[in-house]
């Protein structure tokens, strides 16, 4: 599987059909990961990283839950009906930047913030991040990017979701 194939709609829908949800992994979504995702009810809401060995289904995971958080009526093909109906709450609430990252020597802002530009770009809400030698403080340059985001998509959040890090 590869990340950006969710990209597409026709295959996003058969990664979120095709995704088989073991009990393990229904608790993991339900409890964990949902709850870290949505942003109707104040949390502290913090990153999911999914960690596993080559070839256990992360990529396949990942394009699973974007795809659901980007697109709604993709919620229906959810095989497991506990986790859909936990899911509700982040069906459609984002607009979704995947990012694969496969054995580069750029450092790992300029790879997240460029394809963040570009995302914004796409999503007519453009925003140019300084030059890292202007930058105290990058979380007030990615609340000022989130901020321009959400005067066009108000009820919208921004999904970053990015596979093969450690290469």
């Amino acid at each position: 599987i590869q990340l950006r194939d969710a990209d597409e709609l026709k295959a996003a829908r058969q990664l979120v059909k095709d995704y088989v949800i073991s009990d393990r992994m229904a608790d993991q979504l339900v409890n964990l990961v949902v709850p870290q995702l949505q942003f109707q009810k104040p949390l502290d809401n913090k990153g999911v990283l999914i960690v596993g060995n080559y070839g256990t289904g992360k990529s396949h995971l990942m394009s699973m839950i974007s795809a659901v958080a980007e697109h709604a009526d993709l919620l229906e093909e959810v095989s497991n009906p506990i986790v859909k109906k936990a899911s509700k709450v982040i069906a459609g609430k984002f607009k979704v930047l995947r990012v694969e990252i496969g054995g580069v020597t750029s450092n790992l802002r300029d790879i997240l913030l460029g394809e963040m530009e570009a995302a914004l770009k796409k999503w007519k809400t453009p925003y140019k991040f300084p030059p890292v030698d202007k930058v105290t403080n990058h979380k007030n340059i990615i609340i000022e990017a989130v901020a321009e985001f959400q005067k066009k998509y108000p009820d919208q959040g921004i999904l970053l979701v990015v596979d093969e890090l450690l290469d």
